[in-house]
């Protein structure tokens, strides 16, 4: 009863004791090989009786008859924990243990193509036990797992094993009771005794996706892409979120979210999200971020969330499904589907880098370190994969009922008339391929196409200034994000609210852009931006009937005040400019002319040593042609006083 009733799951050895005493009685019928079985049975019907039971076992401690595999098998089962990577109800591997393991399969497979080539598998084995794979192992393992295969599934395709074949080496090790080995695997790659994987923490996690998550994540969209029509549908999701703790979704969906980030931060669906899914059920660290009044009003770390999902419908019953049998995923683009991960990003870097590790992804100083993926390849890439792309920060400020959210709603593609009041910053991402604009320095006649991915964040009127301004002026680690500051009004009062917030929160190397709602009070935004030398406030009307033309024509504006050097969206930045470019002409004057003495007193120098020897006064002095060129007349005015005194 105590074991029994034991949440730990302590396993227990059961040793039968004075095996020695146990002889076959005369009056008996059954043979020894009878006894046997009988004694076999008993046995297994322990063990599916009792789950925590790990082994029975006969000894005697008289005739010391197997007393030391006792206490082997007992270090083995705490070493060894056996509830965690098989489930004795069904006969096969946990879920938690198929989804450890699928992970470390798509950690080798370089190519791809869900196949372990004989090169892949052979790095696997000298990666974890230091030992290289020999031909005829791998030839012995294909018959082995085809052989035991007690699932629909196929093992071995193509002379390479798949996911479920795998999985069936290490199920024939675990039925074998050889739980070392998996453990070994499982431990080697960072997955504890709970099976939770362990992720090493980073001081200064960048705020950009580097370039080998970017590879991996086109990689991934690229290979799970089931019928390459450059879209992934909700099974493709599903599949690839599938090795993810519960509840296996997207890190930016709120069932999700709500785990991965912290109490100030709350994530909410983004653009391509429908309304009709179901939320995750109320928890306290979702209770204690809702309601209250402004002064609870305050910004995460990293200045960011998500879309609250506070308007979700929720799912009624005390019991929640698995989420991935509730939720329907939209469909997504690939520039949609690494807008994203830019959002993400830009909202916790710290869990898109634990997101990442969970799905599979070892940063290039890892592979250096342990010699893996040294010969990944990639995909085949498609047409957007292959364009440059930049993401801006886009902060959207405003007094209340200035219509920031039906403005988002218009850049994301959403109703502008589904609004609802905001009370903490909400974050949602658009993206636009445009023409590049051209740097000064740029010499190439033509401009390349470019994908700007936009992460806009609607910040409620009553948020924390001094941390709004943390978030805005500061970049997170090393890594200058590109920042844009929007005020939006549409009276007097919004305007002169925009003006006060400008003068408060940002310093003059914020670039800044200001937006009229209907053209309202334009004059005085005018004025205040030729003041500022900045580009005149853009007039928007969110409820403009050709709502394409509009939205592009605000995402080319936003995007050209960061990346276009030629427009004005820093004060006097211009003017700041020429200054500079003046500075710089000063000091190359002043170079030019130093260097101009420094060679004129070198040939003086030379010139005055061949000439040492002449008549007279011409030896005097060295240097009188240079003294003369600086001072003129005036030198030989004083030798001449000095000769008539004489």
């Amino acid at each position: 009863s105590h074991f029994s009733n034991n949440s730990q799951k302590v396993p227990v050895i059961v040793a039968g004791n004075k095996i020695d005493l146990i002889r076959p009685t005369s009056h008996t019928t059954d043979t020894e090989e009878q006894s046997l079985i009988r004694s076999r049975q008993l046995l297994v019907s322990l063990l599916q009786r009792f789950r925590f039971v790990r082994q029975c076992i006969k000894c005697s401690a008289k005739n010391v008859l197997r007393v030391a595999d006792i206490f082997i098998k007992a270090q083995q089962a705490v070493l060894f924990p056996f509830a965690p990577l098989y489930d004795l109800s069904c006969g096969k591997l946990t879920q938690q243990c198929q989804k450890a393991f699928t992970r470390i399969f798509r950690m080798f497979d370089q190519d791809h193509d869900g196949l372990l080539s004989n090169e892949e598998l052979d790095q696997f084995q000298y990666q974890t036990f230091r030992v290289p794979l020999v031909e005829r192992d791998l030839a012995g393992w294909k018959k082995a797992v085809a052989r035991n295969n007690t699932i629909d599934e196929e093992v071995v395709r193509d002379g390479k094993f798949t996911v479920a074949g795998f999985l069936a080496i290490f199920d024939v090790f675990i039925t074998q009771n050889r739980l070392d080995v998996p453990w070994k695997v499982l431990r080697k790659f960072g997955y504890q005794n709970d099976l939770t994987l362990k992720i090493a923490p980073e001081k200064r996690p960048s705020l950009r996706l580097s370039t080998g998550s970017r590879q991996f994540l086109t990689n991934l969209f690229l290979q799970f892409d089931s019928d390459r029509d450059g879209i992934l549908d909700d099974t493709d999701l599903k599949q690839i979120f599938s090795i993810l703790t519960e509840p296996s979704l997207p890190p930016w969906h709120p069932m999700r979210a709500s785990i991965l980030l912290d109490s100030e931060s709350t994530f909410s669906f983004p653009a391509s999200f429908s309304s009709s899914l179901p939320s995750c059920p109320d928890s306290p660290r979702e209770s204690s971020g809702g309601g209250g009044t402004d002064e609870n009003l305050s910004v995460s770390a990293s200045g960011i969330t998500i879309l609250s999902e506070g308007s979700i419908p929720t799912v009624g019953g005390d019991i929640m499904p698995p989420a991935h049998s509730v939720v329907t995923l939209p469909n997504m683009t690939f520039l949609e589907w690494m807008g994203h991960w830019h959002m993400l990003s830009a909202i916790s870097p710290g869990v898109t880098r634990e997101e990442l590790f969970r799905l599979g992804y070892v940063s290039e100083k890892r592979k250096r370190k342990g010699g893996l993926g040294r010969n990944a390849n990639t995909l085949k890439s498609t047409p957007q994969s292959q364009l440059p792309s930049e993401e801006i920060k886009v902060v959207v400020l405003s007094k209340a009922a200035c219509g920031k959210t039906a403005f988002l709603h218009l850049l994301c593609g959403k109703n502008v008339h589904d609004t609802y009041p905001t009370r903490r910053p909400e974050t949602c991402t658009t993206h636009r391929v445009m023409k590049q604009p051209k740097n000064s320095l740029d010499k190439k006649p033509e401009e390349a196409d470019i994908v700007v991915h936009y992460i806009l964040t609607e910040v409620p009127e009553g948020i924390n200034h001094d941390k709004l301004k943390e978030v805005i002026a500061s970049p997170h680690g090393n890594n200058k994000t590109r920042k844009l500051v929007v005020f939006l009004f549409d009276d007097q009062t919004s305007l002169q609210y925009a003006i006060d917030l400008e003068q408060e929160l940002l310093h003059d190397e914020i670039p800044r852009v200001f937006l009229s709602n209907r053209g309202n009070d334009i004059q005085e935004a005018t004025k205040h931006c030729q003041q500022l030398d900045l580009e005149p406030p853009l007039i928007v009307n969110v409820l403009e009937a050709d709502q394409t033309k509009n939205r592009d024509t605000i995402l080319t504006h936003l995007a050209k005040c960061v990346v276009d050097e030629n427009v004005k969206a820093k004060p006097h930045a211009l003017k700041k400019k020429r200054e500079a470019a003046r500075r710089r002409k000063m000091m190359w004057l002043g170079g030019l002319f130093s260097m101009s003495v420094a060679v004129a007193v070198g040939v003086g120098v030379l010139w005055s040593g061949k000439h040492n020897n002449t008549e007279g006064g011409e030896s005097k002095s060295r240097f009188r042609w240079l003294t003369q060129m600086l001072f003129g007349s005036k030198v030989e005015s004083t030798a001449g006083e000095r000769a008539i005194t004489s």
